[in-house]
């Protein structure tokens, strides 16, 4: 080679110094440019990965280390480019401007000559000489691909027409081309067809929506697939099953629609019958149902009126059999009617926010009595880890947990035991009854879940149903994104549990966070034997979760702050020593009893067991001011349902007991977030709305409701302020805050009824006074006689209010002093705003005015107010209150 280019190989270093300059020079020619961007090529990926390396190729060759005619990186690019339909004549000019820059170069550098002239094209026309012959043969492979493609499209379209109705279009909509098919389906010549648009078959079923959201899925997603009712030309209708593609061209416009469809007609026809058939028989159960229960609810209406009424044994014996039976049938409709709606599609899955211990723990109270009537006992494991608030249809689930509880009962036999466990990991809850009943056999569990089947159950009475209720659990569930399973043994018993998807809308797990003060007792289990049984088991599980440390002891003769005992494991001996004890007791019994109900030192507490019902246990020992033994039914006057929202305990107790003797029902919030909350779920015909509480004050509690009212366009719910507050103003800027009227503290019956009076309806009824003989209660430091009169109180209710008031002040007057001794300002105020409010219903004026007086200094944080000599005031009056 240096033979032919002698003088590039003497100038090789010259130019492999200028490499970027005769680059950069090339790509500036207005031609490749040109013909770079018509063909959407990047100039710097041409500069690196193929200008660059045809640049080095040609030092190669002048370096003699390469083959002249044979360029790899050509081959690349004609690679890179054929995909492009770049011309031979467009590859010729890039090539041409190659040579063109090293040339301009030779003039630049003054090395230009004839003979440089001569080599340079020398090697470029060696060079090309081998560019067109790979581009030739690339050529020529792209044809041959080309006829295979076009051979097997061929084929495609054949067998297209063969099994499918084809049309095409134009971007417009016209049509371009039918095939024999779709003109043998529609009616229509091909004439007739090509040229006019789709809308020749449109039919009036199809709604225009429906052409609108096709042409949507063209725009947006190049492809269309749906069933179309369309016309023949004779009138009649058929369906098609379509697809339809935009077809583009190889730069991407869009040219034509095509559609490929089926006959469906005979399948939607079959389809649209069998629909019609099935709503039929679904409506027709759906109604029946309803017709049945209307008159079967009055029957049952007025048999439980009878009942109630002074009937003969035998008579109320027969009623108590309608009643039963009505019951039962009933529950047959209500069964048949949801199996109804579920197969007709009505059904519809209302997920909401809940808390599963509080839906689990009420279904299961539910069933205690039908349970007990058999000597059956219900434990259950609500775990405490599951989140408090859950998002899933809590009505169907408590459904299902129902049903499951249903079958357990009935199945299971005198003595047994049923137990309820509920967990939640990774967001699936599950919920489980197992039973210790007759079992299934193996072959009936295939079938259990199936409509109308029920297993064999022989020896078993009264197991009647419509074998509807497994098969509602098992779609219910579906329904719910979840699944149902049993498992059983014929003799042994079963267990039932479902699988439910469910969303964590908080994070808090435990039902409840203050159990320090239990952790911290020393508490002992008593057990007659030593060993635990499934009662036990079923207390001992709640324990195990809060790091609980119970003792199991054989005898109650060591010390312990608590003692649990089961009350099948009471004998004379242990009855006697409970019931005598200073020491505190826990009974758990299968069934509920009153037994223990005058023993304050004693709480019981039958199975099943749940986390609010067992800290209830112990809350009722340790604060009975929370707790309100009594309940006195007086007449009525008013009618209409209350909420109170009130933080403070006595006076929660005296309000309680004065709508009791109005008639009036009632809900109770202890701040003011509580009382928007149940609000917004209930109605109520009247608030009464305490000022100051905690979380959430009475004032914006008000303001809350009001924009809900707004918000939802409810009627508005009268509030009347409950306040002690009598400064100038409070009352103005009270109806600022959206009260409607007010209630001063202590509380006035003339001004209560004002209230009734103003926003509730009157009956036909009467309050009673209190008899002279029930006033007498024999309390000292207070005046009985003006009380029970002025607040038409009864001297057993008197006695109530003032044991709640002495445990309670019990309680805050050491928190009050301790408070004072650390100049504890935020606590000062609070115990003594609490003080003052429990005092003022009892008329203690000197005890309402110190604590008010104290409250307000505490609150400006007044270091020079004597806070010792006002609380031995409030102390010293407090302790002049004693029952005798």
């Amino acid at each position: 080679m240096e033979r032919k280019v002698p003088i590039l190989v003497k100038n090789r270093d010259i130019f492999m110094s200028a490499k970027e300059i005769i680059l950069l020079q090339w790509v500036s020619y207005e031609s490749p440019q040109e013909i770079l961007k018509v063909h959407n090529i990047d100039k710097k990926q041409f500069l690196d990965d193929y200008a660059g390396g045809v640049f080095d190729y040609f030092i190669g060759v002048i370096s003699g280390r390469v083959e002249i005619g044979d360029c790899p990186i050509m081959q690349n690019l004609l690679i890179y480019l054929k995909d492009r339909d770049i011309r031979a004549d467009e590859l010729f000019e890039i090539c041409s401007h190659f040579r063109k820059s090293m040339i301009d170069f030779t003039y630049d550098v003054k090395l230009n000559s004839k003979a440089i002239f001569d080599e340079i094209s020398f090697l470029f026309d060696q060079n090309f000489r081998g560019v067109l012959r790979h581009y030739t043969d690339t050529i020529f492979q792209k044809e041959q691909e080309i006829n295979r493609h076009v051979k097997l499209l061929s084929e495609y379209q054949k067998a297209l027409d063969e099994s499918s109705i084809i049309s095409k279009t134009d971007m417009d909509g016209k049509i371009t081309y039918v095939n024999d098919k779709y003109i043998k389906l529609s009616g229509y010549s091909a004439d007739e067809l090509i040229g006019s648009k789709h809308s020749i078959f449109k039919h009036e079923d199809m709604p225009q929506e429906y052409f609108d959201d096709l042409w949507f899925q063209l725009k947006h997603a190049d492809v269309f697939r749906g069933t179309i009712k369309n016309n023949k030309k004779d009138g009649d209708y058929f369906y098609v099953d379509v697809t339809i593609v935009k077809i583009t061209d190889p730069y991407d416009n869009s040219i034509e629609y095509i559609s490929i469809a089926n006959d469906v007609t005979k399948l939607v026809d079959a389809r649209l019958e069998a629909q019609k058939a099935s709503r039929a028989k679904e409506y027709f159960l759906s109604n029946m149902s309803h017709e049945i229960r209307t008159p079967l609810n009055a029957i049952l209406g007025f048999v439980n009126l009878l009942i109630d009424k002074d009937v003969s044994k035998q008579h109320r014996k027969y009623l108590e059999i309608i009643l039963n039976s009505g019951e039962n049938l009933l529950s047959i409709i209500n069964d048949i009617l949801d199996f109804s709606k579920l197969r007709s599609g009505e059904f519809t899955i209302e997920p909401k926010i809940f808390s599963i211990h509080e839906e689990i723990s009420h279904a299961l109270e539910l069933f205690v009595a039908s349970a007990n009537s058999r000597d059956i006992t219900i434990t259950s494991f609500i775990d405490p880890k599951i989140p408090k608030e859950l998002y899933a249809d809590a009505l169907r689930i408590k459904q299902i947990l129902s049903n499951f509880l249903s079958n357990a009962i009935k199945f299971t036999k005198t003595g047994g035991h049923i137990h309820v466990e509920v967990t939640c990991d990774n967001e699936i809850l599950k919920v489980s009854v197992s039973d210790n009943g007759v079992g299934i056999a193996k072959e009936d569990l295939k079938n259990i879940f199936s409509a109308f089947t029920q297993a064999n159950h022989e020896g078993i009475e009264n197991y009647e149903g419509t074998g509807l209720g497994l098969s509602i659990c098992h779609q219910l569930s579906k329904h719910m994104g979840g699944d149902i399973f049993v498992k059983s043994t014929l003799g042994e018993g079963s267990t039932f549990w479902i699988e439910i998807p469910v969303e964590i809308h908080s994070k808090e797990c435990k039902i409840f966070n203050d159990i320090d003060e239990i952790k911290a007792l020393k508490i002992v289990l008593y057990l007659k034997d030593g060993t635990p049984n499934y009662k036990t088991e079923s207390f001992l599980k709640y324990a195990k979760v809060f790091n609980t440390e119970i003792d199991v002891v054989e005898s109650l003769d060591k010390e312990y702050d608590i003692a649990i005992v089961l009350e099948e494991d009471i004998d004379d001996k242990i009855r006697e020593k409970i019931l005598d004890s200073n020491e505190k007791y826990i009974i758990l019994a299968s069934k509920p009893d009153d037994k223990y109900e005058k023993y304050f030192h004693i709480s019981s507490v039958y199975f099943p067991l749940y986390c609010s019902k067992i800290k209830s246990a112990f809350d009722e020992l340790f604060h009975p001011e929370l707790f309100c033994p009594y309940r006195v039914d007086g007449g009525k006057k008013f009618s209409g349902h209350i909420l109170i929202a009130e933080d403070n305990i006595a006076n929660q107790e005296l309000i309680k007991i004065l709508l009791d003797k109005y008639g009036l029902t009632y809900d109770l919030a202890t701040n003011g977030l509580e009382a928007v909350n149940l609000y917004k779920k209930n109605n109520y015909d009247l608030i009464l709305m305490d000022e100051q509480m905690p979380v959430m004050d009475g004032n914006a509690a008000v303001q809350a409701i009001i924009k809900y009212e707004k918000e939802k366009g409810l009627r508005h719910t009268p509030v009347s302020a409950l306040t002690a507050n009598v400064i100038k103003g409070a009352k103005e800027r009270g109806l600022q805050s959206g009260f409607d009227s007010f209630l001063g503290k202590p509380i006035v019956i003339k001004e209560l009824e004002r209230v009734f009076f103003n926003y509730l309806k009157i009956t036909k009824e009467s309050i009673g006074t209190p008899n002279s003989s029930d006033t007498k209660c024999n309390i000292e430091g207070l005046d009985c006689e003006k009380l029970t009169q002025e607040l038409m109180l009864s001297g057993e209710e008197l006695r109530m209010l003032v044991e709640l008031f002495i445990k309670k002040m019990q309680i805050q007057i050491p928190e009050l002093q301790n408070a004072i001794e650390l100049r504890d300002y935020k606590k000062i105020a609070l115990v003594s705003h609490s003080i003052k409010g429990s005092s003022g219903n009892f008329r203690l004026e000197e005890i309402q005015e110190e604590s008010a007086k104290m409250e307000g200094m505490a609150k400006n944080k007044d270091s020079k107010y004597k806070y010792e000599a006002a609380f031995e005031k409030i102390k010293d009056r407090v302790a002049k209150i004693k029952i005798v």
